[in-house]
């Protein structure tokens, strides 16, 4: 990296985002809150040599489980 290079972040519907562009092109790298996007777009600035690779991996959601156990008001002192 070096000079000329231009960091800049975004917050999207998808959370934050932080685009470097380069002479090679450019990187984007999303971050889950805007205190780790804003912290790696000061390393970004610094100019590293070279740039961490992208996480094409996508996060996998756990099954939501469904609770069935309803408890009306006038039921609640048998579950008690």
């Amino acid at each position: 990296m070096g000079a000329g290079n231009t960091v800049k972040v975004m917050c999207d519907r998808k959370g934050w985002r932080v685009e470097v562009a380069h002479a090679g092109g450019v990187r984007r790298y999303r971050y889950g809150s805007e205190s780790q996007a804003r912290y790696f777009a000061a390393v970004f600035e610094l100019g590293p040599s070279v740039l961490p690779p992208k996480n094409h991996a996508r996060r996998r959601q756990e099954p939501r489980l469904e609770l069935h156990n309803e408890v009306s008001f006038g039921e609640a002192w048998l579950y008690e």
